[in-house]
């Protein structure tokens, strides 16, 4: 289990982005209805697996040079 802190932080993205987090949490819960997922626990993977990526990414590009 991860005990790293964790925080709040609040970001605004458009309506259609909020409608198709939702959407995605309800197909996730359709298929497992004994797992509550919602749109913000989707955002938060997506974030930070995108974070992770950049920060991955950023130091290939150092040792390349």
């Amino acid at each position: 289990m991860n005990t790293e802190k964790k925080i709040q932080i609040n970001l605004a993205i458009p309506e259609h982005y909020r409608n198709q987090l939702r959407r995605m949490a309800a197909e996730k819960m359709i298929k497992n209805p004994w797992q509550t997922t919602t749109g913000t626990a989707i955002a938060t993977k997506l974030l930070l697996k995108a974070l992770d990526e950049i920060e991955k990414s950023n130091e290939e590009g150092e040792t390349e040079k």
